[in-house]
Order: structure tokens, then C-alpha cells, then sequence
């Protein structure tokens, strides 16, 4: 593909999940989720001298992006409403 190609090469467009069942596509989705978080933990152990401890720091970072993913969500549904009752 040349540099200046926004556009990947059909060969590397990702499959089609259309023929899935719903069911299927959350099965595909938690699939994928796992797979990522396994990913991030073998990063953790890179940077640990155990397993125990790249767990640990693992969930501690799930713990830190969690509690600002909530904070986004209560300041966009905050500034929803806001918008929603200005509208009235």
C-alpha cells in the first residue's frame, strides 16, 4: 500500500460480522475484550518481576480507567440533560 493510501488494500480490509447472530457478535466482542486485556497483563509482566504483581497493577489500572470512564459518562449525561431541559 503507498504512504499516501488512506484507504487499506482490500486484502486487509477485517472481515464482515454480518452473517453473526447477535448472540454470536457478543461472543465475538467478549472475545475480543479478553484477548485485549491479556495483551495489557503480558505488559504488566514486562515491567514485574511476578505474575502476582502484574495482576495486581493490571487491576489497579482497570480501577484508575474505570473511575474516570464513569466520570465521563456523568459529565456528558449531565451536560445531556442540561441541554435537554435549556431546549424545553
Amino acid at each position: 500500500m503507498p504512504s499516501h493510501q488512506l484507504i487499506p488494500a482490500r486484502d486487509l480490509t477485517p472481515p464482515s460480522i454480518r452473517h453473526l447472530s447477535p448472540e454470536d457478535r457478543i461472543r465475538l466482542w467478549a472475545q475480543i475484550v479478553d484477548e485485549g486485556d491479556q495483551m495489557l497483563l503480558s505488559g504488566f509482566r514486562t515491567h514485574t518481576d511476578s505474575d502476582e504483581l502484574a495482576r495486581q497493577a493490571f487491576l489497579a489500572w482497570l480501577d484508575r480507567r474505570n473511575v474516570e470512564n464513569l466520570a465521563a459518562k456523568f459529565r456528558m449525561l449531565k451536560r445531556l440533560h442540561t441541554e435537554q431541559t435549556d431546549g424545553k
